[in-house]
Formats: structure tokens, C-alpha cells, sequence
């Protein structure tokens, strides 16, 4: 019997009462564009100027679309994580992307606490990452040298002092040590950004669309979509591990999967995005 997803159990019931928060949260400050609006018309509704509206919506000219979301106030600067927050429920509520999120608070996982303080703006993450290329640029400039200026040093002092070349001997391994290390982690394996939820498939019958038994919460299967990951597929996680694809579901269609874990494990989990590796 093939497991229905559908955001089984506790992550359909986490989804959504996180969709029906941000909905009430948000029209306070947001107005969504309908056929016929203009900036004029929403600005004379909602009492505020359209100098104000373009400014809080960073408008560059009247232009507006059916279904845009607009700002009607200023949002706030921080927001405390509360018990069952997640990074993907907080940059939802607040309409920025979970990237910038982690970003502006130097997250490097996606691993939040209860009572923490999140900033809600700051420099967004394509200025970032335009200085990345930048450093690597540098890298080889500083190293290229070094290693020139290295070599005739060792030949005109070996004569008299033999203690140079254990040194440059011991540079050697250094600085081939990143490339190993480089290559293992790229290892080879086609690399997929998803959008990853969780259920517990033993709750749920246990059988998958591949008909394996699923007999434990901590047994690593993932539900995928057949036509982006081939059942069968051995996937790497972050923050999951080394998972196989068994089972598909009805909503698990496009770049998204369902990782197997206990309930309370899923509420903890929620939804992510994540880069995963399929060998």
C-alpha cells in the first residue's frame, strides 16, 4: 500500500496552522493587489500616501500586479523565536527569504531556540555573495608567489643550512591538503535544492510505493518525486544523513521530499530547503 503524504499527520496539521498564522499576522501591515487596484486606490483605502507605499515596497513606478503582496508598515527589526518556530515559519510569517534570515543572524544551519532574538533586516545575501569570488580570486595571488620566492630560497641555503628544506618539504602537504579534502566533498553525485518535510511512515502503515517495510522512525527513506529522484536513489541530506528513496506521495511532486522520523522529530524538523546529493 502505497503511504499518502498529503503532509501526513503532524506536518499537514503544522503547515497548516502556520499558513492560517501568517494570514492573520500579516493583513494587519499587508495588502494583497486585486483586479482593478492601482497605488492610488490602495493608497486612499488604507489612509497612508503613495510616496509612502512605493517607499515601503522599494516601487520604482506606479506599476502593480493582481496578487502582489504590499507593505502598508514598517516591519518589525527582531522577532523571539518561540516553541515550535522554525527558520522556514518565521521568514514565511515576515515575507523575507529564509537565506537572508540566516544571513543577517549568521546562521549556518537552520537549528533556532526558544526565546532566541532574530534580526528581521540587514544586507541581503546577493551582496554577500558578489565578495565570495572576490576571496577566492585572491587566494591563489597570495599563495602563487610565496611558493616562487620558496623555491630559489631552499636552493641558495641548502649548502649551509640543510634545515631549510624539511620546511619547505612540510609546506607541501599543507598546501595540498584543501584539494583532498575539496574533491571528497564534492563527491560525485548529481546536487538538487529541495524543499524537505518530514512524517513518520511507521504510524502511517509502514509500506512504501517501492514496497519495502518501513519497521522504524530512525530507518533512513525518503518519499520523492520518481521523474527529479529515481527510486532506489541513495540521497544525502544535511542534518539527516545518507537516506534511500523508497516512497513517493501525492503532494511530493518537483524538488520536494519526505524524510522518515518520529512525530516529535518532524514538529522539530518542519520544512527546509536544503541541497542534497543523489549518487
Amino acid at each position: 500500500m502505497n503511504i499518502k503524504k498529503l503532509t501526513a499527520t503532524v506536518v499537514a496539521g503544522l503547515t497548516l496552522a502556520t499558513v492560517t498564522f501568517s494570514a492573520t499576522g500579516v493583513s494587519a501591515n499587508s495588502y494583497t493587489v486585486k483586479s482593478g487596484d492601482s497605488l492610488w486606490k490602495i493608497a486612499n483605502e488604507k489612509n497612508i500616501s503613495i510616496d509612502e507605499l512605493k517607499s515601503l515596497n522599494k516601487l520604482s513606478s506606479d506599476v502593480i500586479q493582481t496578487n502582489q503582496t504590499l507593505q502598508l508598515s514598517k516591519t518589525d527589526a527582531t522577532y523571539t523565536v518561540k516553541t515550535g518556530d522554525s527558520i522556514w515559519k518565521i521568514a514565511t510569517k515576515k515575507q523575507v527569504t529564509e537565506q537572508n534570515l540566516k544571513s543577517w543572524n549568521n546562521l549556518s544551519t537552520d537549528i533556532i531556540f526558544p526565546g532566541q532574538v532574530l534580526k528581521l533586516t540587514g544586507s541581503d545575501v546577493p551582496v554577500a555573495q558578489e565578495a565570495a569570488p572576490k576571496a577566492t580570486e585572491a587566494a591563489p595571488q597570495a599563495t602563487t608567489p610565496k611558493a616562487e620566492q620558496t623555491t630559489p630560497k631552499v636552493e641558495k641555503t641548502a649548502p649551509t643550512t640543510p634545515a631549510a628544506a624539511p620546511k619547505a618539504e612540510q609546506a607541501a602537504p599543507k598546501a595540498a591538503a584543501p584539494k583532498v579534502e575539496a574533491s571528497n566533498n564534492s563527491a560525485s553525485g548529481r546536487q538538487i535544492t529541495v524543499q524537505a518535510t518530514a512524517y513518520d511512515a511507521v504510524s502511517l502503515g509502514g509500506r512504501t510505493a517501492s514496497g519495502h517495510l518501513v519497521t522504524s522512525t530512525s530507518e533512513k527513506v525518503i518519499a520523492v518525486d520518481p521523474s527529479v529522484i529515481p527510486l532506489g536513489s541513495t540521497v544525502y541530506i544535511p542534518g539527516y544523513g545518507t537516506a534511500v528513496a523508497r516512497d513517493t506521495g501525492g503532494v511530493i511532486q518537483g524538488n520536494i521530499i519526505d524524510l522518515n522520523m518520529s512525530t516529535a522529530e518532524a514538529v522539530q524538523w518542519g520544512r527546509q530547503t536544503v541541497t542534497v546529493t543523489v549518487k
